[in-house]
């Protein structure tokens, strides 16, 4: 009978320090430094042309594994079927996260395309972590479907655990079968024949196409696996020769443990004997040690792994000789004390054509939210990853996942399978040990902008730049040439006006604009791309939006604008106002110093609060877009209606509303401003702030003049999402394809709620998809249908 020898688990430092030192360090050194996982969650998957995409993007610092508090530059690629790129867009990341829209316009032509998004920074790396996300433009044609032998429809696979099979021994082997669009295929019936053709053994498959056999291996005995599908055809795979030395492994989930049982036979004893083996657990931000030696009886050897004493996620598991040379590796994952959803989501019955839901956050910590809400039959949400894949499984695996949010359903076992048939991880050791990252590309902050003016700036003289979308007005004096301004967050297609200042007068002055830290050269690998060879896309009384949407987009642009001529509503008898020129005003206050100076509170999570009032005992009422009262709520709450809501205090620079983006006004100095109106908001409780800028010839004397550059590069603007104009909303092209709303940037602090309140567009279900992060780096991907009253 063999015997089984148990192992604790023990680092034995005293004999293995000196053994372990120069692979730790080498560890250490290859993932030392920040990486960057990106993940956008897109509004949908399928459009139609004269719709836009809308998303937002989270990046995640992979040591921490919370959201990266210093990425700022994400760039956001189109390429084609042929990995051509069509267009490339740089998105402003601020904590963790950005948003932004791109038009699905006349330039796409019919057919699938990918998005893909990744940083500069990443590019130092071996490893791709970047997104990647196939989408489709809908057609009123049927893709064609080509005639395919069986032989094309399926791919069967046997992985040994570890990556090998060693002979007299049993070892552990993951089946996989899937077909062609890389969906999983639940067989009929399996048999493993061995040489004779005689049946040794069988086996099925799950709906995923995995499944895992223990199977006893002779020496030079190559066996065949054969899987009978339910439409009667019979697909074979044959294992390799197994190795005549060695060890393999064969790891056991338990409720609370992993019992990794390290195998070897008789053959294997001598050669083995006295020798220190190492087991290395470890997940790029820590890793664990234990060693053994194997002695000249035991053919079998358990190490009892407790879940507690693990990293949550994926654990990679690698077993090295006396030689530091890796011999297997296994992947596992670790659901112990797993992030528990902190997010409800209620919804209440619908009024006036719209429906609010409710999203409370029941958690102690901030969460970070998008939402896309989508007709339920929708045939448009198709994503290859969520969340959690995407942060928990892509940057370990190299395969693609199919249906990655059933692994997060409590289908753990299910999970193991999967990560029995990945193999070795995407992790390298020959990179670890020969090739680790060089700094060859830098990690951006903003795009630095430099000024090459035709002469010399005298010492009596200054340049002056102002650009009101980009929230800038500078005076540089002893100014050199070139003029670099490092680091800013210029938007694409915006002007920075120039004037150069002597003494009191100023003359156009043009320098030459050159830039950085505004393109990468980046590619689209197309082999990873896989083709649906089947799938027929038919669509009914299919109409373009293309025209309807581009002149809804002016409608909506012309509409909203309201010129007041620096008077708001009732600014006259309602509110106070205060001109910077009557004012005497510290050099550099910003607009915000000089507000909380007049009683407001702020803070860069809630924005501003009410002058005076006491906000634990104060109530606001919220409102609806059309002005109606829908509800009160307490200030101590953050309970505003997300989307259509009236906050606290209302801030508006130059008559556009800024209350969700303060950022903008974060670093706006008060010589910037002409006049500030402040007070109760005409006709509700709360309220409102307007800021007035200084326009060009405001800002200096009656000479002045300046020249406008055009800056073509830059950051994408965000904007407020807009549905487009579908010419019927009943028809099944807008059921399928359409879109409903689209709301990111949802931030709800703890224990708090918010209301989003969305159109129904004669919809008797609608289905909302959402995504997020908390602040210690817990991931949130839930999906529920709302059945309308």
């Amino acid at each position: 009978m063999k015997k089984l020898l148990i192992f604790c688990f023990i680092i034995f430092l005293y004999s293995s320090q000196s053994f372990s030192q120069n692979l730790d360090s080498l560890y250490i050194n290859y993932f030392q430094d920040t990486r960057e996982l990106p993940f956008l969650h897109l509004n949908k998957t399928t459009f139609l042309k004269g719709e836009d995409l809308w998303f937002q993007a989270y990046v995640l610092e992979q040591n921490s594994n919370q959201l990266h508090p210093t990425t700022s530059n994400l760039y956001v690629s189109i390429f084609d079927e042929s990995g051509n790129q069509k267009e490339q867009h740089l998105i402003h990341v601020k904590n963790g996260v950005g948003y932004a829209n791109l038009p699905i316009d006349s330039t796409f032509s019919n057919g699938n395309y990918y998005i893909k998004a990744s940083t500069n920074w990443m590019r130092n790396f071996n490893e791709d972590h970047s997104f990647t996300q196939k989408i489709s433009i809908l057609s009123d044609k049927k893709n064609k479907s080509k005639s395919l032998t069986n032989e094309d429809f399926f791919e069967f696979e046997l992985f040994p655990e570890g990556g090998h099979l060693l002979a007299n021994t049993i070892n552990n082997i993951g089946i996989l079968i899937k077909d062609a669009n890389n969906e999983g295929v639940k067989i009929k019936e399996g048999k493993i024949k061995n040489k004779s053709g005689d049946t040794i053994g069988e086996f099925t498959t799950n709906s995923l196409g995995f499944s895992s056999i223990n199977l006893l291996v002779n020496s030079n005995e190559i066996y065949t696996f054969e899987a009978t599908l339910s439409s009667g055809t019979i697909l074979t795979e044959k294992t390799g020769l197994p190795k005549n030395k060695g060890i393999t492994i064969n790891t056991i989930p338990q409720e609370d443990a992993f019992v990794l049982n390290i195998l070897t036979n008789k053959a294997s004893l001598n050669q083995l004997a006295g020798k220190k083996y190492r087991v290395l657990i470890h997940n790029t931000r820590s890793f664990k040690n234990i060693f053994f030696d194997f002695n000249r009886n035991d053919l079998t050897y358990a190490l009892v792994l407790q879940k507690s004493e693990l990293s949550k996620g994926i654990n990679i598991i690698t077993i090295f000789n006396d030689q530091n040379v890796p011999l297997l590796e296994r992947l596992i994952f670790n659901e112990y004390e797993e992030f528990d959803n902190p997010l409800l989501i209620l919804d209440s019955k619908a009024k006036n054509d719209s429906i609010t839901t409710i999203l409370t956050n029941i958690s102690n910590e901030k969460i970070v939210l998008s939402a896309s809400f989508l007709p339920a039959e929708t045939k448009a949400y198709k994503p290859q990853n969520n969340i959690k894949s995407q942060f928990l499984l892509n940057p370990f695996i190299k395969g693609v996942i199919e249906n990655p949010q059933y692994y997060f359903n409590n289908n753990y076992k299910d999970l193991d399978l999967l990560l029995l048939t990945q193999g070795w991880s995407k992790y390298s050791w020959d990179n670890v040990f020969n090739n680790p990252p060089k700094t060859n590309y830098s990690f951006e902050n903003g795009i630095d902008v430099t000024a090459t003016f035709n002469k010399k700036i005298k010492s009596n003289q200054s340049v002056l730049m102002f650009s009101k979308e980009n929230n800038l007005i500078r005076e540089v004096k002893n100014t050199q040439t070139p003029l670099v301004l490092e680091n800013t967050f210029i938007k694409k297609n915006s002007t920075i006006d120039f004037g150069l200042r002597t003494n009191d007068n100023i003359f156009k002055i043009s320098p030459s604009i050159s830039y950085g830290n505004s393109y990468i050269n980046d590619t689209f690998n197309t082999e990873n791309i896989i083709e649906e060879k089947t799938i027929e896309l038919e669509v009914a009384d299919f109409e373009s939006i293309f025209e309807e949407y581009t002149l809804l987009d002016e409608v909506i642009l012309s509409s909203n604008k309201r010129v007041l001529d620096n008077n708001p509503y009732g600014a006259v008898s309602m509110l106070r106002s205060a001109k910077m020129e009557n004012i005497i005003i510290p050099s550099g206050e910003t607009i915000i110093d000089f507000l909380k100076f007049k009683g407001y509170g702020y803070s860069i999570d809630t924005g501003f609060t009410p002058r005076g009032i006491d906000e634990s005992e104060r109530d606001i009422n919220t409102f609806s877009i059309e002005g109606e009262l829908t509800g009160t709520t307490s200030a101590r709450g953050n309970n505003s209606e997300e989307g259509f809501k009236r906050p606290k205090v209302r801030v508006f620079l130059d008559d556009k509303e800024v209350t969700f983006n303060l950022w903008v006004i974060e670093n706006l100095n008060t010589n910037a401003v002409k006049e500030v109106f402040y007070g109760r908001d005409p006709g509700q409780l709360g309220e409102v702030i307007y800021i007035y800028t200084l326009l060009p010839q405001e800002y200096s004397s009656n000479s002045t003049n300046f020249s406008t550059i055009n800056f073509p590069v830059g950051f994408i603007t965000e904007k407020e999402y807009y549905t487009p104009k579908y010419p019927s909303y009943a028809n099944s092209t807008f059921r399928e394809f359409g879109a409903i709303y689209w709301n990111p940037n949802l931030v709800i602090e703890a224990n708090t709620s918010k209301k989003v309140t969305i159109p129904i567009y004669y919809q008797n279900e609608i289905k909302v998809f959402i995504e997020g992060v908390s602040e210690s780096g817990g991931l949130i991907s839930e999906t529920q249908l709302f059945v309308i009253d």
